[in-house]
């Protein structure tokens, strides 16, 4: 009797230690599912298409993620380049955009690059690939045309309109005081002393 409560006493103690560990096992594995962070962060760049050559190339990115931003780089490449190089873009304050900048030679013609960003869960994206990167054209800026020298403005005079309009009033004046003149003498048949005339003219405004 005693063999058969203590057989029955062992049993339900190895049951209920089942139990036990079996909950034990199973509480933590699904808090931990229920704590794990799969989705990956979120990139949105607009690609500059064009840039100066010999200037200083800004690229920017606003990255977000539900758990927290752990890094974003910039692995780019010059044109004639076949190995990407990498920088960190820092977070502008607060921000949710992160920059870098690079130099520039006036001999190279493009930047090849794509960006990556990481959360804390290490989940990771990529707006751009090493296969298939983003490009930016770098062009000469356009050099100012050469001052045209201003057209000297005419000395101050008169306008050659000006002058065949004075002429033309000069002569009809004349001609009617010749006219006037004539006239005179062949009415009275005397000869009278002639009459000094002075003609002034205005120049035009």
């Amino acid at each position: 009797m005693q063999s058969l409560l203590q057989s029955r006493f062992l049993t339900m103690t190895l049951a209920g230690l089942q139990v036990f560990l079996q909950v034990m096992l199973v509480m933590p594995t699904k808090a931990w599912s229920q704590d794990l962070d799969s989705s990956p962060p979120v990139i949105e760049s607009r690609a500059v298409e064009q840039g100066f050559k010999g200037e200083t190339q800004v690229f920017t990115a606003t990255v977000t993620d539900d758990r927290g931003v752990a890094s974003v780089f910039l692995h780019y490449r010059l044109d004639g380049e076949s190995v990407y190089q990498d920088r960190r873009m820092e977070q502008l304050g607060s921000t949710s955009i992160y920059s870098t900048s690079l130099s520039t030679d006036s001999d190279v013609d493009a930047i090849q690059y794509y960006i990556e960003a990481t959360d804390l869960a290490e989940n990771r994206t990529l707006q751009g690939f090493a296969f298939d990167p983003i490009e930016r054209q770098l062009v000469d800026r356009a050099v100012p045309a050469a001052d045209v020298p201003a057209v000297e403005a005419p000395a101050p005079g008169m306008s050659t309109g000006r002058k065949v309009l004075y002429g033309v009033l000069g002569l009809v004046v004349v001609g009617a005081l010749a006219s006037a003149a004539g006239g005179s003498s062949s009415s009275g048949g005397s000869s009278e002393p002639g009459v000094d005339v002075t003609i002034v003219v205005e120049q035009l405004p």
